[in-house]
């Protein structure tokens, strides 16, 4: 059941991600920056489903959390891949996808460490 809400969680997250428009009002005068942002919010439900999918392989409450963490800034990255590839490339969004990367890392490593 979990991974049917999974999979539900994730093809909502791309879509939303891909076309924010169909649930927000997104106003003519925005940026290309100011959207990406608008695709990576639609990334924590792509990192929930993501979770739902593989919730099977956490066993503890610790490992869970870091999972949860992992699976969500996994998400983020995922949405703001496609927010970068959409919309263009940017400095400043290209540093916060450096930053997400470093916590992805942080989070798996401290997840492993708890197996």
């Amino acid at each position: 059941m979990l991974k049917i809400a999974g999979v539900l969680l994730l093809v909502t997250g791309f879509v939303f991600t891909i076309k924010p428009q169909l649930v927000s009002y997104i106003p003519e005068s925005i940026t290309a920056y100011q959207m990406i942002e608008k695709r990576v919010m639609w990334g924590i439900l792509i990192g929930l489903g993501i979770l739902g999918i593989f919730n099977h392989q956490i066993d503890s409450l610790k490992a869970g959390i870091f999972a949860f963490l992992a699976a969500l800034t996994l998400g983020i990255i995922i949405a703001r891949i496609i927010g970068l590839l959409m919309d263009g490339f940017y400095l400043k969004q290209l540093l916060w996808f450096g930053i997400e990367i470093l916590l992805l890392v942080f989070f798996a490593i401290l997840y492993s460490k708890q197996k």
